[in-house]
């Protein structure tokens, strides 16, 4: 892959390329080191694009965030594409905060209302106990909650659907 030369001086690229390159040759995993990174910079560049920011900005931004293994943080659930209707892009936390409101969040599992949003604490039985689904995890299903992204922060996260949201569905 040829090093687009924009990114050569983007401190947080040179960061993935420095441990991809020691993983190439340290590893005797089967694991596409260089397709990974491909597929950063392609997400970068559509993040880019749907943020109005630099690629540069958006590596930067997550890298700076990141604390684990790269090829476990960058992926479809970390770095979701920011288009569809499960994806709301602010400028800043607190203009997400504001967008909130109450902090009234739909729990996708049960339909109840819970005060957290990432964790159903609405109180409602399934199967004989409180449900506790949570958004997040290993079995998360990205289709049922919802995306919110800060450009200030350069990072995003899914959450229950605000309760303020309900009728923009």
């Amino acid at each position: 892959m040829s090093e687009r030369d924009d990114l050569k001086s983007c401190a947080g690229y040179c960061q993935l390329v420095t441990e991809i390159e020691r993983d190439e040759e340290t590893s005797k995993s089967a694991h596409d080191y260089r397709g990974k990174l491909a597929w950063i910079v392609e997400r970068a560049e559509h993040y880019s694009e749907r943020l109005g920011v630099s690629v540069e900005r958006v590596i930067d931004g997550w890298e700076a965030a990141r604390d684990y293994w790269y090829m476990n943080y960058y992926q479809e659930a970390n770095q979701p594409r920011l288009d569809g209707a499960r994806v709301r892009v602010f400028e800043t936390s607190e203009d997400l905060c504001d967008a909130i409101g109450a902090r009234e969040f739909r729990c996708p599992a049960c339909g109840g209302v819970s005060p957290n949003p990432y964790e159903c604490e609405s109180g409602v039985e399934v199967d004989g106990k409180p449900c506790d689904w949570k958004v997040y995890g290993l079995f998360r299903d990205l289709g049922r909650g919802v995306h919110v992204y800060s450009i200030e922060d350069m990072q995003g996260e899914t959450i229950f659907m605000p309760i303020a949201w309900e009728d923009d569905e």
